[in-house]
């Protein structure tokens, strides 16, 4: 294994294992989200900005780990799609960056919420843009099959977790870990060799 696939590995192994963590951490920051849609409905505004500060803690989280997913997916796509794969990782690692600042300058207090959520929105939405353009890529390249259709749920922001876990699973493979491993949330460094598959 030359170093390039040996890195290549790494950056896949890493990216798996993120986008599984992401699979818990962005279903619970939606919960807390509702959580606090309904505190403020019934007039428990104390109790909803809690849940609303969770929530924005744990997007700061997702963000930070959807950061090595975005690269693992570009190690995927960039042999077949160099162009394409080099515009997404650009459109990924700024949006989630982006999502990282302003929710953290949110729970600082540097930005109010009035403030914070136009630029955002936006951000989310080159996010949503990213799941949807790599999705295709990997359906139209073959690298992943159903990429598109994943893509799109995992926009709705609902589906995310059945998009992470597809996704990890098929990272983790790539990367050479046995599905035993997966499966049992370990990660060991023996068995199959990992790397890009031959063309």
């Amino acid at each position: 294994m030359n170093a390039r696939s040996e890195t290549s590995t790494t950056v896949l192994r890493l990216g798996g294992w993120a986008v599984y963590a992401t699979a818990i951490v962005a279903p619970i920051g939606l919960a807390f989200l509702v959580a606090m849609y309904v505190s403020f409905a019934v007039g428990a505004k104390s109790q909803g900005l809690v849940f609303g500060w969770i929530n924005d803690v744990l997007a700061v989280v997702t963000g930070l780990l959807m950061l090595p997913t975005v690269v693992a997916v570009d190690v995927l796509l960039r042999d077949r799609t160099p162009l394409a794969s080099r515009l997404a990782l650009i459109v990924g690692i700024g949006a989630n960056v982006a999502i990282v600042i302003l929710q953290s300058l949110l729970i600082a207090g540097v930005l109010t919420f009035e403030q914070e959520i136009g630029p955002v929105l936006i951000a989310f939405l080159a996010l949503v843009v990213w799941f949807v353009a790599t999705g295709l890529t990997c359906s139209s390249t073959g690298v992943l099959p159903h990429g598109l259709r994943l893509g799109v749920l995992a926009a709705t922001y609902i589906g995310y977790p059945f998009w992470a876990f597809w996704l990890g699973r098929h990272l983790l493979r790539r990367a050479g870990e046995p599905d035993s491993a997966i499966w049992a949330g370990i990660g060991p460094r023996s068995g199959v060799k990992g790397g890009m598959p031959s063309k």
